[in-house]
């Protein structure tokens, strides 16, 4: 596609597009990601993710964030995600094995976060999830960086 082409595209698209710097991912009251799979080219220096609720129950019953970690570190650190607490998003601080990580957020609501992939390999297996105690079993996908 040309550039011009590119630019008409739809923001959902666009912004949805593989190996784009820039991805979307919603969230709903029914424990589901709408993508089991993000792929990124190792070429961006930051990749921003946004993440939709597209539900409508509150935060502490149906919070959803987007929480970044090793295939390796995954169960370990959304197992201690619980003991975090509401008030530090479900995200163990200080915790080097959390790699990004947004805010909770509620039924219609917002957020995103910009992160460096510098220290990401293209061949290492990585998992996104929903910290949020429990939605981990579910909520969860593989993240990719494209060489």
């Amino acid at each position: 596609a040309n550039a011009s082409e590119v630019a008409d595209a739809s923001v959902a698209d666009e912004w949805n597009a593989e190996n784009s710097c820039d991805q979307v991912i919603a969230g709903n009251d029914m424990l589901q990601f709408n993508l089991k799979e993000m792929k990124v080219s190792a070429a961006c220096a930051n990749v921003t993710v946004t993440l939709k609720h597209t539900g409508v129950m509150a935060a502490e019953v149906m919070g959803h964030n987007w929480v970044l970690s090793t295939d390796a570190d995954f169960m370990p650190v959304a197992t201690a995600a619980a003991g975090a607490g509401l008030a530090n998003n479900y995200v163990p601080v200080g915790d080097d094995r959390v790699l990004a990580a947004t805010a909770i957020i509620g039924g219609g609501e917002e957020t995103s976060v910009t992160f460096s992939i510098e220290n990401l390999s293209a061949g290492n297996v990585y998992t996104f999830f929903c910290s949020f105690p429990g939605h981990y079993a579910i909520m969860k996908g593989s993240f990719k960086v494209i060489a």
